[in-house]
């Protein structure tokens, strides 16, 4: 088994006016390419219409969203633990060869808001042109689908960012990492600590880990 677990979060600023906030962690993983078939038939059509069908559900399997517990009462400067064993936000049975992660902490003044709003707020008609436009200079790549699964993993974490803040709900840390067997967990481990994302307001602990030889 693989796993990808997040130990603790740290966040400087709770982008709260006044005293504590409500936090709500979202994650999403895209594991090996072999998750993203689909993209190759991109690069082999030139309709427009078959090529947003592809990226509308390339973006539909990256968002399956893993949404945490509302996490309340965060102060400046808190750092937000999980337990002594850390929380799974992916795993397979197998050891990917490669894999993006977004990990979005927002400072919330809606509450309630369900995975399947959020995924068709992000899956509108100017997100999947700015996808396709993207993904399509990727042609001449030698890998064009290892670039199109992190080029949607920035587009979609974008968007999600815009759906919050239209909500008036405030972004507090975004972290954009990607990873690949031979250079980042070449022997099946990889401990990190302190991992500085986007906004420079939140750094993140966590490990990789995995039993195969």
């Amino acid at each position: 088994m693989f796993y990808l677990r997040l130990n603790k979060v740290r966040i400087l600023n709770n982008r709260e006016m006044l005293g504590k906030a409500e936090m709500q962690l979202f994650s999403f993983v895209s594991g090996a390419e072999s998750d993203f078939s689909m993209l190759r038939s991109f690069f082999k059509v030139s309709a427009e219409d078959q090529k947003r069908e592809i990226v509308k559900e390339a973006i539909g399997k990256m968002t399956t969203l893993k949404k945490f517990p509302l996490i309340t009462k965060v102060k400046d400067k808190s750092t937000i633990y999980f337990g002594d064993t850390g929380y799974v936000v992916f795993k397979s049975i197998t050891t990917p060869d490669d894999l993006s992660w977004v990990l979005l902490a927002i400072e919330l003044d809606e509450k309630t808001r369900k995975n399947a709003d959020i995924v068709g707020a992000i899956l509108t008609d100017d997100t999947i042109s700015k996808a396709v436009n993207a993904i399509s200079l990727l042609a001449g790549l030698a890998n064009p689908v290892a670039g199109a699964i992190t080029e949607l993993g920035s587009i979609v974490a974008k968007a999600l960012v815009k759906v919050f803040k239209n909500d008036q709900d405030d972004q507090a840390g975004l972290l954009l990492t990607s990873f690949t067997k031979a250079e980042h967990y070449p022997h099946g481990k990889r401990d990190k600590e302190d991992a500085p994302d986007v906004t420079g307001n939140m750094f993140v602990d966590y490990t990789i880990f995995s039993a195969e030889e």
